[in-house]
């Protein structure tokens, strides 16, 4: 066949049939090579996809975003996002004798749920910084509750406040499971933000109800995680880190702030802005 004989239909026709042939054969090249490359390979193709957005408003500016989605994101990848949402609420609390408690904000008028030292009453003014915020901000407050038995207590600031701050997502609090992965996220003078990462390992306080068990986990109990949150990878606040109980030999226990209805009830749904942590 002679092409100079082509008419100008037929040269079109024969070259888009070029075309879909050469796309096949590209097509079936790619996945043979996909299919027999190294397993990292297929495992960030699969992991990361990128796409572009375009958003064209007639008579203005054509806006291009472009979104990076994590479609099999890595338990790593979960747990830089938790803690991400969270350490912003992190409080330390300082009585007149210098004894300092770890906590974390409960509603956004700064009142926080922080560990009760030994002699602090009802109304006993306290100090407390607010950490979270990354320049030690600092706030005078009075001890509103106290639950002696579970070591815990609520204070809220002494005077109205402008700031609205973070604060934990009562309503979201999710029952563990044995086995469970979590994270607590305390604080240390020399470190900052200090985390620490465990497991559920036991389930305590068999005769109440089921998501007011205290529950036991692989965590060290450590002092810069005592009055911690304790959330798990989707950043979900199961409790407060109380460190290790006189009866178990390892781990911390931690207390989900379901049990602490009769102490924090009240603040529960009083907030007018949308948590730091959902």
């Amino acid at each position: 066949m002679n092409l100079e004989q082509l008419s100008k239909t037929q040269i079109v026709l024969l070259t888009l049939f070029v075309s879909f042939v050469t796309s096949i054969a590209t097509g079936i090249v790619t996945v043979t090579l996909v299919e027999q490359a190294p397993s990292d390979v297929t495992r960030t193709i699969n992991t990361v996809v990128e796409r572009t957005v375009e958003k064209v408003v007639p008579g203005e500016t054509r806006i291009v975003e472009r979104i990076k989605e994590i479609s099999n994101p890595t338990e790593s990848d979960l747990a830089i996002g938790a803690i991400d949402k969270t350490q912003n609420v992190l409080v330390i609390a300082r009585t007149s004798l210098g004894t300092r408690v770890k906590g974390f904000f409960v509603s956004n008028k700064g009142e926080a749920l922080v560990m009760a030292p030994a002699g602090v009453d009802v109304g006993n003014e306290l100090g407390l910084t607010w950490i979270g915020s990354g320049t030690t901000t600092m706030i005078s407050v009075k001890v509103k509750k106290i639950d002696q038995e579970l070591g815990v207590m609520i204070v809220a600031p002494s005077e109205s406040q402008k700031i609205l701050y973070p604060y934990v997502n009562l309503s979201a609090v999710p029952v563990p499971a044995l086995g469970q992965r979590v994270i607590s996220i305390g604080y240390s003078d020399d470190l900052g933000v200090k985390i620490e990462f465990g497991n559920v390992i036991g389930i305590l306080d068999a005769k109440e109800d089921e998501g007011a068990r205290r529950f036991l986990t692989s965590l060290s109990g450590s002092n810069s995680n005592i009055g911690a949150p304790v959330v798990d990878v989707s950043a979900r606040v199961m409790g407060i880190e109380v460190g290790r109980g006189a009866s178990q030999s390892e781990g911390s226990v931690v207390i989900p702030l379901s049990r602490l209805s009769a102490l924090i009830g009240s603040i529960a749904g009083a907030s007018t802005t949308t948590p730091l942590t959902n």
